[in-house]
């Protein structure tokens, strides 16, 4: 009877790990970028970093005065440039007494999911601003998995357009 019952325990993991913990849905998905969007207003780049998977690769192509051509970044990279960037929005922040506090607005365009709801694709739009001024806006595609319950992104294209101030 002992056996029966383990070997029923270990098929529903099984079929937990394999099946049930990398489903997404449509409120997952949003949960997660809502997750992501309230690590943005306390300046840590931490929750943006570990919801990249480790074979993250984001293709960003880069508009206004100082456009560059298209590059390429792996998860290391992505992580360094999201922390340098909180590090100098919270300074910014903090020395103006939170007076200049940078503002994020995501809106979620579109969620296409696989059949089987094990991966995504996410078309997104952002804006930062500072004030009334608009800093950069985007436009991404954003690929997401779900791993033992989490989800990772798995790569993007992303479109920014930096504005300079006047």
């Amino acid at each position: 009877m002992t056996k029966v019952i383990l070997l029923v325990l270990v098929i529903a993991a099984a079929v937990w790990y394999f099946d049930f913990s990398r489903r997404m849905t449509d409120a997952s998905i949003r949960a997660s970028y809502q997750a992501q969007i309230d690590a943005l207003g306390q300046f840590d780049a931490e929750p943006i970093c570990t919801a990249m998977d480790d074979s993250y690769t984001a293709s960003v192509t880069v508009r206004g005065s100082d456009s560059t051509p298209q590059k390429t970044h792996g998860k290391a990279a992505a992580c360094a440039t999201w922390t340098k960037a909180m590090h100098r929005l919270k300074l910014l922040s903090e020395r103006t007494g939170g007076m200049l506090e940078p503002d994020f607005d995501f809106e979620i365009k579109s969620i296409t999911l696989t059949p089987n709801h094990k991966s995504a694709t996410v078309e997104i739009s952002s804006a930062m601003r500072l004030g009334n001024m608009t800093l950069s806006r985007s436009q991404s595609i954003e690929h997401l998995i779900r791993r033992n319950g989490r989800i990772l992104s798995t790569g993007s294209e992303d479109t920014v357009w930096v504005y300079q101030g006047e």
